[in-house]
């Protein structure tokens, strides 16, 4: 296992672990006030201060303020500045604004002991969140619990010490209650009856309701990169790629969200993550290979969610395996975007021609004309002798060129460029569209492309003259003394997406995923689920190369 902070000393100020978040000061009314028979502390909202704030300042829980409050729509609406706040009053707190006690156990009524009270997890919530609520340290919550990982899953009871330094320094439940329940309390049918504070079942949960309770959560992630595959180029990839995601780790890391990284090399067809490292972790990305994602699918089980972050061909796990993130939009996708184009943009007297290599037979032109079928539109087919007779004169020629795009089809690919190069000035307007694929070969002179007036619909793109670009640009310099490749866009906008989520809402962020479009610096993510439980990404940018060489995004 390769250390999360391999380039820390180049890093400097890139911290894995980043700093606590410091919550606006929160200063205890002391005015009360009678509404209904109860007693209540009248709080004006100050700048800053937000619903999570107040409540822990108060000792009361965020829904008891919302119920407090129902005319002010707390839960859709935010907080504002001024607005005059209920907050129950429980006599426990100082007007200094300390709290004497820590707050009280869900289920204050039942379930106490002399050892420890106990706590109903919500879905919102981590280890680390309830322990920090009771004031108690999460090693006595996790010895008193037998707990032998800090995970805790909604509605799971957990027991409370009373007294937290006796549970701590590696004592455990069997030092003092041999025969004492072990670690999960689960709810029996009378239980599940009797429980006020019901939350929405998984399947129904509103991005409403996610963001209400938004915060900022601990993230554990794993990565993992061929470092040490065979050859040099996909080395220096790989490293670009981890560069980039440890520069994303950095900012998210200053904004007060604590990151715990674990890399391995997973090169030569290793694969030393084990099944528990993957299961506690909050998401993982990579492997790199659509065979080594398979693998680790297999080797967690469903348990874990993968992030297949640069394999195209990948998506089609997706099919059969839960818990895949395909990231790399799929040819296909971008074929159907394509075509989309072009049918917007068709005009009276255009012509759509199809042209294919003399050997017609490419999974890419069944593709096209599928989509193209879809669409209602009807190409006109042709090969590269034929296909200046085939052009008009009167509109746009939206030609697109159908070959399998691969090392074999460069000759087709350069005469193909040739020829419209050379009709561009006779036959009228040219528009020729493409994939992103086009882009990959070496051989194509970008004149051309420009002079063809290239329409692509892309996964991949970086805007130069985007302001965020511009600043990566800055710092990545400043680091590594280098110019990020492709690959250090991919990595830095992977965990920048996926952590963000993960820290805003914790173990319910896959909950988000459908809901929450994301705007990278290279790509997008517009992520839809499938059947077997994955997601696919549906984003994808469209890209001009104008006739006066420049390159422009139009969306």
């Amino acid at each position: 296992m390769l250390a999360a902070t391999l380039f820390i000393a180049a890093l400097s100020s890139v911290n894995v672990t980043a700093q606590e978040y410091v919550a606006p000061q929160v200063v205890i009314s002391k005015e009360k006030v009678r509404s209904g028979g109860k007693i209540y502390y009248s709080h004006v909202v100050l700048e800053r201060q937000t619903i999570y704030s107040i409540s822990k300042a108060y000792g009361v829980t965020m829904e008891e303020i919302y119920d407090a409050n129902p005319a002010l729509k707390l839960e859709t609406e935010g907080l504002k500045k001024d607005q005059i706040l209920l907050i129950p009053y429980k006599g426990d707190i100082q007007d200094k604004g300390e709290i004497q006690t820590p707050p009280q156990p869900d289920n204050h009524e039942e379930n106490v002991t002399e050892d420890y009270f106990t706590h109903k997890v919500k879905w919102y919530e981590d280890l680390d969140d309830i322990a920090k609520k009771y004031k108690v340290s999460k090693e006595s919550i996790m010895n008193i619990n037998r707990m032998t990982s800090d995970k805790v899953k909604r509605k799971q009871v957990i027991k409370i010490p009373h007294d937290p330094s006796a549970w701590e320094g590696g004592a455990t439940a069997k030092d003092h209650t041999p025969e004492e329940t072990p670690q999960v309390i689960g709810f029996n049918e009378n239980q599940e009856a009797d429980i006020v504070d019901q939350e929405e079942d998984d399947d129904d949960v509103s991005l409403e309701n996610i963001f209400v309770r938004e915060g900022k959560h601990n993230v554990n992630i794993s990565l993992l990169i061929p470092f040490s595959s065979p050859k040099s180029g996909d080395r220096t990839s790989f490293m670009d790629f981890y560069c980039g995601a440890l520069l994303a780790a950095r900012d998210i890391g200053q904004n007060g969200t604590n990151l715990d990284i674990h890399t391995y090399d997973i090169g030569g067809g290793n694969m030393p993550v084990t099944r528990e490292r993957l299961s506690d972790s909050d998401f993982t990305i990579g492997p790199v290979s659509k065979n080594d994602i398979a693998k680790a699918a297999r080797l967690s089980d469903g348990e874990a969610w993968i992030v297949s972050p640069l394999d195209m061909q990948a998506e089609s796990l997706t099919d059969s395996l839960s818990k895949i993130i395909q990231a790399p939009t799929s040819t296909l996708i971008q074929i159907r975007d394509m075509v989309q184009w072009i049918k917007s943009d068709l005009n009276h007297g255009d012509k759509v021609l199809v042209v294919t290599p003399s050997n017609p037979e490419s999974e890419y032109k069944n593709m096209v004309l599928s989509q193209m079928a879809a669409e209602g539109l009807s190409p006109t087919t042709t090969t590269l002798g034929s296909m200046k007779q085939h052009m008009t004169s009167q509109g746009v020629n939206r030609i697109v060129l159908a070959c399998d795009y691969t090392e074999r089809s460069t000759v087709f690919l350069i005469e193909a460029l040739r020829n419209l190069y050379m009709a561009s000035g006779r036959s009228g307007s040219i528009i020729l569209y493409s994939t992103s694929r086009i882009r990959t070969f070496d051989q194509i002179e970008v004149e051309q492309l420009h002079k063809v007036n290239l329409h692509a619909s892309v996964t991949y793109f970086v805007d130069y003259n985007s302001k965020n670009v511009k600043d990566f640009l800055l710092r990545y310099r400043a680091l590594y003394n280098a110019e990020p490749s492709r690959s250090a866009y991919s990595g830095y906008d992977l965990m920048m997406y996926f952590s963000s989520l993960a820290s805003k809402y914790g173990q319910k962020w896959p909950k988000a995923l459908h809901k929450m479009d994301f705007n990278g610096l290279q790509s997008d993510f517009n992520l839809e689920r499938t059947p077997s439980g994955s997601y696919v990404n549906r984003a994808v940018r469209r890209v001009v190369y104008n006739p006066d060489f420049s390159v422009t995004m139009v969306r």
